[in-house]
């Protein structure tokens, strides 16, 4: 039988670690829990804990990978449930992690936080590994002193949004590779077809319909002036960059997310989870109500929802409930209004929370699953505006030929 190393925490909170033979993790588990132990990692004596399958860590300069992400919030929820001090639970997850930004990042947190720095200050030192929605989230765990609540309920939003950034990206897969066709396509008929078409209607002298001007433009600009146009569109690229990170620009660019074609119902759904997650976790720590509002508006992250979420709070102010400035916001979808009104009125708000944070994470999944019926009939129209735009740049001056030389005849 294969041997396991295992760490966990007794019924003190102290870290145990130890070796046993079993047949899988699960009989370690079941082991484990019958000397009243909570087990925190559990690995192959021969080898280090790897990452989930299908995952591969990261060998230099670049970001924290979101598997190892997700296995490091939930570990962590477990070590500060157990009791375990902060500082040896970083250093016991430190050893182990094997994505080498994360575990940079741990190990100099660790020493941070012994010196007596906050954890998300700590954190917030590391943007490689800990995004700004992270170490929101983390301030307010801490501010509400329900940590280990806050990390297992960011485990699950991380997990969603990954999961729901794969499937997305799975369900692009197919447009994505039409787009790249097409765009391969255009750039050969413009540096090949294009001049050969435009030295016969050179010749003939004839007047050139506006189509078929102005692929003789973009092929005369890709063929003699692609030094101008290559860098003036990775220019406009860094630039775009550069704006939606100053506050005007992501403002613009978090409410241009809502309107966006099919995708933007998805992604009103994923923020409206992050808020029902979060609301609910500190509403149930007992946290006064605008201090609660002031920590979801951080954690949502989004900068329109943000300025949404001041409006709540100034009907708090005014003695309001909740649902007022919800219902009354155009961001809010009006389900999420109505359920936190009725659990306003009856006294059940954690229990709607709860009811309406299935319900949207159950959409989201739908929505994602339906993404590729959406995009095909988008797609197909695009394609075929595309495919018509270069026939009629091509072959409206061949029709006008014909014409000409029919009636010469």
């Amino acid at each position: 039988m294969p041997t396991y190393i295992y760490k966990a925490a007794d019924s003190a909170g102290k870290l145990v670690k130890g070796e046993i033979e079993a047949g899988g993790e699960i009989e370690v588990t079941t082991h484990l829990a019958k000397l009243g132990y909570l087990p925190i990692s559990i690995s192959f004596k021969a080898e280090k804990a790897k990452p989930a399958a299908g995952t591969k860590p990261l060998t230099g300069p670049g970001r924290a990978h979101p598997q190892s992400l997700i296995i490091f919030t939930r570990q962590f929820a477990t070590i500060i449930k157990a009791g375990i001090p902060i500082v040896e639970g970083l250093g016991v997850l430190a050893e182990q992690i094997e994505d080498p930004v994360l575990k940079n990042a741990l190990a100099q947190i660790s020493r941070d936080v012994a010196g007596g720095i906050s954890l998300s200050q700590a954190m917030a030192k590391h943007p490689r590994a800990f995004s700004e929605l992270y170490v929101n989230t983390v301030v307010a765990g801490e501010t509400a002193g329900v940590l280990e609540s806050v990390l297992s309920k960011l485990s699950y939003m991380l997990e969603n949004d990954h999961d729901t950034r794969t499937n997305i990206m799975a369900a692009l897969r197919y447009p994505i590779m039409v787009v790249v066709a097409m765009v391969i396509a255009v750039m050969v008929l413009s540096v090949f077809v294009i001049p050969q078409f435009a030295k016969i209607y050179l010749e003939a002298k004839m007047k050139l319909p506006l189509p078929t001007q102005a692929m003789i433009a973009f092929s005369n600009t890709l063929r003699f002036r692609w030094y101008i146009l290559l860098p003036s569109i990775a220019g406009s690229f860094l630039l775009f960059k550069w704006y939606i990170n100053r506050p005007k620009g992501r403002f613009w660019w978090d409410g241009l997310k809502f309107k966006m074609v099919v995708v933007g119902e998805i992604y009103t759904k994923i923020t409206m989870l992050r808020f029902c997650s979060m609301l609910n976790v500190l509403y149930q720590a007992g946290l006064p109500v605008l201090k609660t509002m002031d920590i979801v508006g951080m954690t949502i992250g989004n900068a329109v929802l943000s300025k949404e979420v001041e409006k709540i709070k100034r009907d708090l102010a005014d003695g309001k409930g909740i649902s007022g400035a919800v219902l009354a916001s155009k961001f809010f979808p009006r389900l999420v209004g109505f359920m936190i009104s009725v659990g306003e009125k009856s006294g059940s708000l954690t229990t709607m929370l709860d009811s309406l944070y299935d319900y949207l994470n159950l959409e989201v999944k739908t929505a994602v699953k339906n993404l590729t019926t959406l995009i095909e009939p988008i797609m197909t129209a695009v394609l075929g505006l595309v495919v018509m735009g270069m026939c009629l740049a091509i072959f409206l001056p061949l029709w006008s030929m014909i014409e000409v030389m029919k009636g010469g005849g």
